[in-house]
C-alpha cells in the first residue's frame, strides 16, 4: 500500500461521483466514500483522513446534484402495510362522496357475500392471520439473506430490513442507467417487499 498523499489526487472528485454513481444514497456515509477512495488508489487504510473536508464537500456536491436529478419520493415507499395502502386509495377515490362510497362499499360487499353463497368466510384465515405468528423478528434478523434483482444491466441489491411501521421484509435502492430509443437515461429504482403479517411478529 502506498504511503498517504500531500495532496489528494487531481481526479478524486471524478471518483467520487463514480462511487456515489453505485451506491443508495441512503446508506452510504463518508468514511465508506473515504475507504472507497482509498483502495482505488492503493493507499492505506486511514489514508485519506486529513483530507475529509475535501471529501466531505465533493461527496455533498455530487449527492445535492443526484437528488436534484432524481424524482421526489419517500425513503420507504413500500414499508406501509399492504392493509394501509389499499384503505389510503380507497378513501382517495371516495373523497367528496364519503359517505355514498361507503354505503356504495357495503352493498357491494353484500352482494358479494349473497353472490358467494355465504361461503366468502368459510375458506379460513387469510395471509395476514396465518403468518401473523409465523416467526419473530428475532429469527428472521437471523435466517433472513439478502438477494439481488436484475434491473437493466445491473444487478440491484436487495437487503433485510426491519421497516418503520414495525414490519419486516426486504429493501434496496439504485440509480440504474435504461436504454430508451437509443438514449442513455438514469432511472431511480427501489425495490421493497414486506413480510405480510409481520408486523404482528414479537420481537423473541
Amino acid at each position: 500500500m502506498a504511503a498517504a498523499p500531500a495532496t489528494l489526487p487531481a481526479d478524486a472528485e471524478e471518483q467520487i461521483k463514480s462511487i456515489l454513481s453505485q451506491k443508495d444514497l441512503t446508506q452510504t456515509s463518508l468514511k465508506e466514500v473515504r475507504a472507497e477512495l482509498e483502495r482505488h488508489y492503493g493507499v492505506a487504510a486511514g489514508g485519506f483522513d486529513g483530507f475529509r473536508e475535501e471529501i466531505k464537500a465533493f461527496t455533498s456536491k455530487e449527492i445535492a446534484r443526484l437528488q436534484d436529478e432524481a424524482p421526489e419520493e419517500p425513503a420507504e415507499p413500500n414499508s406501509v402495510e399492504p392493509e394501509q395502502l389499499a384503505a389510503a386509495s380507497a378513501s382517495s377515490a371516495a373523497e367528496g362522496k364519503k359517505r355514498g362510497r361507503a354505503k356504495e362499499s357495503r352493498q357491494s360487499d353484500q352482494t358479494d357475500a349473497a353472490a358467494n353463497g355465504g361461503k366468502g368466510r368459510s375458506k379460513g384465515p387469510g395471509t395476514k392471520e396465518k403468518q401473523k405468528s409465523l416467526m419473530t423478528k428475532t429469527t428472521f434478523k437471523e435466517s433472513a439473506e439478502p438477494f439481488a434483482v436484475q434491473i437493466g444491466n445491473k444487478k440491484v441489491k436487495v437487503d433485510t430490513k426491519m421497516f418503520s411501521t414495525g414490519s419486516c421484509g426486504w429493501w434496496g435502492a439504485s440509480k440504474v442507467n435504461m436504454d430508451v430509443d437509443g438514449r442513455d437515461v438514469l432511472v431511480q429504482c427501489q425495490v421493497s417487499c414486506t413480510i405480510i403479517g409481520s408486523k404482528e411478529w414479537s420481537e423473541s
